[in-house]
């Protein structure tokens, strides 16, 4: 009995140890089913972050482009150019000017026009808001540059110039006459004497909004030396040529008689001859018409051809590149006299001598009179 009642536990209790170790399989195999659900869990996590990230990196490259507005602008805006900037520098001041939506947009269409880089420094007036394609083709149109412009007709004295100057840089006249009393500061050669006039080349300027006087009279002056440079004058030699070249510019009335007066000129110095121009007494006693009176020409100044030899002290106008070159390289001839003899389409006669110079001051009066109510 005892021998059975022993099987029987012994029956009893190993039944309870399988079923305690089955029970603990369970949970094991249930325990590693949750880390296996949970590990792929994380790696499907995982694995979207990934697959989310190369997906944003297609869709970056190939379908976003750089914020850019639609149309050609609103409003105005200055825009400066410094001298050396790039298309990366450009890009920078155009979007901080509110002019472009990005400096991207503007870099990539920039990068695409071969042209762009032949963007000139300097003030410019564009749009707010523009597209990008639009600025750069702003920047590129010369029109849209802000100049102040100042031009200068051959043959007009300081006065004239004074006033250009004065109206393109905002300062009164007299402001600019201070200014143009300190020649050492314009670069005025030493030949020159002090005297501008002659000096200030006759063309026209353009300069970038805020220009000086300084500035306007500066670029004058260089560009005199550079013209007479172009024509191989000497700097002993720069006071006479302008000179001569004033004279030949104020009368001479068309560019084939340039050359021809400047040997008349040329002649009679040669002779110790005064010049007795019109032009030159005009210079001292201005008036009204062609013609100068008794009194006018007895104004006493070195400036006056009809009471002393030789060239006068210095231009009486600024000449023009034609008018220097005649200087330069007069025309070879044996006149000594010359007058227009139809102010109307400048036809100029040449005399040797004073007999046949007056022949054609008779030709003049008989036109003056025969148009003397157009003369006036």
């Amino acid at each position: 009995m005892t021998d059975l009642f022993e099987a029987e536990a012994t029956t009893t209790t190993s039944l309870d140890l399988r079923r305690l170790q089955r029970q603990s399989r369970r949970a094991a195999r249930r325990k590693w089913a949750l880390v296996f659900v949970a590990v792929g869990l994380v790696l499907v996590a995982i694995g979207g972050s990934i697959a989310m990230s190369f997906l944003k990196g297609i869709s970056s490259s190939d379908t976003d482009v750089a914020a850019d507005y639609t149309d050609a602008g609103q409003g105005t805006v200055q825009v400066i150019i410094a001298p050396g900037d790039t298309g990366s520098t450009i890009a920078t001041t155009l979007y901080e000017a509110g002019v472009v939506a990005s400096r991207e947009a503007y870099i990539t269409v920039s990068n695409a026009d071969p042209d762009s880089g032949g963007i000139q420094p300097g003030y410019y007036l564009l749009q707010r808001e523009m597209k990008a394609v639009y600025a750069l083709e702003a920047l590129l149109d010369p029109n849209n540059r802000e100049l102040r412009s100042i031009t200068i007709p051959e043959g007009l004295t300081l006065d004239y110039y004074f006033q250009k100057i004065a109206e393109a840089t905002g300062v009164t006249v007299d402001e600019v006459t201070a200014t143009a009393e300190d020649t050492d500061a314009l670069g005025l050669p030493a030949e020159a004497g002090g005297n501008l006039e002659g000096w200030l080349f006759p063309s026209t300027y353009q300069f970038d909004p805020g220009v000086t006087p300084v500035k306007a009279l500066q670029a004058m002056i260089t560009e005199t030396i550079t013209q007479l440079d172009a024509q191989g004058v000497a700097a002993a030699d720069r006071e006479r040529i302008l000179t001569v070249a004033s004279l030949v510019e104020m009368e001479a009335k068309l560019t084939e008689d340039r050359p021809m007066i400047a040997g008349v000129i040329y002649n009679r110095l040669a002779l110790d001859m005064k010049l007795e121009f019109d032009s030159t007494v005009k210079y001292v006693a201005p008036g009204e018409g062609a013609f100068t009176s008794d009194d006018d020409r007895a104004t006493d100044s070195p400036y006056n051809t009809y009471l002393y030899k030789g060239l006068p002290p210095g231009p009486i106008a600024g000449p023009g590149a034609s008018s220097i070159a005649a200087a330069v390289t007069p025309s070879q001839h044996s006149f000594l006299f010359f007058v227009t003899v139809n102010l109307a389409t400048g036809e100029t006669a040449y005399a040797e001598t004073f007999p046949e110079h007056q022949v054609n001051v008779q030709t003049l009066q008989q036109w003056v009179r025969d148009n003397q109510s157009t003369d006036g």
